[in-house]
């Protein structure tokens, strides 16, 4: 998984709209993923670290 990290990069909004075209839900996260580990979520991969689960509904 790659992300954008910084107001000058509009990579990942740009990103999200092309994936909202393919069909896909998206969400754009106000922070970024550095908001998203201090809030106390969890995450996967290499460097996971334990948090609040997120269960989707889908």
């Amino acid at each position: 998984m790659r992300y954008c990290d910084g107001i000058g990069c509009n990579a990942s909004t740009k990103t999200a709209l092309k994936l909202l075209t393919l069909g896909f839900e998206v969400r754009e996260l106000m922070g970024g993923l550095d908001w998203w580990k201090r809030d106390g979520y969890a995450t996967e991969g290499a460097r996971q670290q334990a948090g609040t689960e997120i269960v989707c509904g889908c």
